[in-house]
Formats: structure tokens, sequence, C-alpha cells
């Protein structure tokens, strides 16, 4: 009996051990990796031709952004969504860097980017100040700015923010924050749509790596792409390495905890840039007729808040349009800049 209660108080002790160097590990934040170039920046460079691509990072109120760019002339800014990071717009970036300057942002808390724990520098207003600061840091004027799933979300509401700085906006498979957040307050069936943002913000990094959730990120969204042949191994193996660290999977998750309320408790200062900002520049939406989490209704309900919107939805396409027909996704991206500078000519 002693013996046995020896053992219960080491077992005690251990997990009491155990507990403590989670919450060490879970309270240590993660930097940008500046020391180690960017594997899939290099796999670009030796399979693409044309403009090279550069790894370049950018500090702004002590957070840290990495950032992928090719090429000269208007500058288009492309923004990633959860869970991925810079490569998802590998194919739109390789088809237009010889005509444009092409950068891709790996988001606060993703790829090779800083993760810091503060939830608040995951707010849109300070993701987006960031943001203005780094298009300045890169000469430009104005943009032409495009987004996938929160990074769709981003790019509307960067538009709706900073309008004198966006020359076009595209979102692929997701609307502004002002209008998700409308729509979860008076759309029952989009509402329960949105329940995963929920139940994501409950997670931590113990409970991702305890759930297998990295390996849940390979099998449910990239896995798929690459058996289809959308992704080669190799670039599938990029996603997988870069999406699968728990910290950085929680680190992602604080764009939903930062700037998603409670459904049952949004009040009028949740919206932002407000309630009622509007899209003033030529923009578009792109979804996949097959996507679990956007549907059409999103996107009309977005047309309500543009002056010159227009909607592209892909016939047998899910939740990764620039992936899944990267060429008709580039076209559509082409064809709004070309119109917007026509429309803009005396």
């Amino acid at each position: 009996m002693k013996k046995l209660k020896q053992i219960g108080l080491a077992l005690i002790v251990s997990l009491m051990v155990l507990a403590l160097v989670a919450v060490i590990w879970m309270k240590i934040p993660i930097s940008a990796d500046v020391s180690e170039p960017d594997p899939a920046v290099v796999h670009a460079n030796i399979a693409g031709a044309g403009a090279p691509y550069a790894s370049s990072y950018f500090e702004h109120d002590g957070n840290t952004l990495h950032y992928v760019e090719a090429g000269e002339g208007e500058l288009i800014i492309f923004l990633h969504g959860f869970p991925s990071y810079w490569f998802s717009f590998i194919r739109q970036m390789d088809s237009l860097k010889d005509d444009y300057r092409v950068v891709a942002i790996d988001g606060l808390g993703a790829g090779k980017s800083d993760a810091p724990l503060d939830v608040d520098a995951y707010k849109l207003e300070n993701m987006s100040a960031h943001l203005n600061a780094l298009i300045d840091h890169l000469g430009a004027d104005k943009i032409h700015i495009v987004g996938h799933d929160w990074g769709s979300a981003f790019a509307f509401g960067f538009a709706q923010r900073y309008p004198d700085r966006v020359a076009s906006v595209t979102g692929l498979s997701a609307p502004p924050q002002n209008v998700l957040l409308q729509l979860i307050q008076s759309n029952s069936a989009l509402r329960n749509t949105s329940t995963y943002i929920e139940r994501l913000k409950q997670a931590n990094p113990v409970f991702i790596m305890a759930m297998g959730a990295d390996k849940r990120i390979w099998t449910g969204a990239y896995e798929p792409l690459v058996k289809k042949g959308l992704l080669t191994q190799e670039e599938g193996n990029f996603f997988r390495e870069s999406t699968g660290n728990p910290k950085r999977i929680d680190a992602n998750i604080n764009w939903y905890r930062a700037n998603i309320p409670p459904f049952n408790a949004i009040k009028n200062v949740d919206f932002w840039p407000n309630r009622k900002a509007r899209l003033i520049m030529p923009a578009q939406i792109i979804w996949g007729q097959d996507d679990r989490v956007f549907s059409k209704e999103h996107a009309e309900a977005t047309k309500a808040y543009s002056d010159d919107i227009r909607f592209l939805m892909l016939k047998g396409i899910g939740h990764w349009p620039h992936v899944e027909r990267p060429e008709t996704v580039t076209q559509a991206i082409e064809n709004l800049i070309s119109e917007q500078a026509t429309a803009e000519r005396p």
C-alpha cells in the first residue's frame, strides 16, 4: 500500500511538472525567423522563370512581418487565410510577377512572421496599420489587394479603412468583417455555418497538439489538394511544415479571438471599421459553389456595402479557388485591375 501511495504521489508530481512546463511553453512567444531562408522561396526560384522572389521583413509597433516579393510595376498585395501562409498564392504570383510587383505576406502569427501572445496585436485595426506602414515602406501610393478566407475579410476591411490606398480589392471565400457580423446577427442559417469560429476560439496550443489539429489541417486542407494534383508533393510538404506548429495555429486563431466576439454579444463597436463602412473602389468576390463556409448569401449581402462589385462563383470548386482554379482566379484579378485602370483614364 505504501508503495502504491508513493507511485501515486510521483505520478501527481510528474503531472504537475508537465502542466507547469506546458504553461511556460505556451507563454513563450514566437519571433520571426530571419536566420534561415524560406524553403518555399528557394523552391519557387528554382522551379519558376522570370522575375526572382525575395524574402524580406518589416517591423512596425514591435511586431515583424515576413513577406515575399517579385517583379516591378503596380503593386498587388496578397493576404492568405487560416490556416495557411504566403505560398498559397504562388500560382497567381508566378503568373503576374513579370507584369506587376507582387507581394505576399505571412500574416501575424503565420509562416515566418512574429506570433505575439497579445491578442490585441491581431485586431484588424492594428494589423491594417502595420500593412499601411508596409505599403509606405514599399514606396507605393495605391495597391491592388487580394485576400483569401480570413485574408479576404482583412483585405476588404483594409480597403474600407484606407480607401485612398486601394485601387481594387479581390476577396476569395469570405466577406468583409462588418458583413459577416451583420449576417451572424440577422441570419440564423448563416450563423450556424460560422459556429466553427466559436469552437476555434476555445483552443490552446496544448489542446491543439493533444487533438492532433496539425495533422487534421494537413489531411483536411492540403493532402486533398496534393491527391488531386493541384499541389505537388513537395509543395504540400511546405504547407504541412508551415501550418503544423501548434503555437502558430493558436496564434492564427487570435485573428478570430480579436475580431469576432461571442455571437450573442455583438455590439456596434465590434464592427470594423464600422457597421456601415463601404467599398468605394472596384471590388469582386470569388468563391466555390461547393464551399461549406461561404455561400451566395454572403456575396449578395456584400453588395449593399459596395459601389462597384462583381461576383464569380466557380462550379465544382471548394474553399480554395485560387489553388483549385488558379488560371481563372488570376484572370479575374487581371481583369479587375484593367477595368479599374480604364475607368481612371481621362
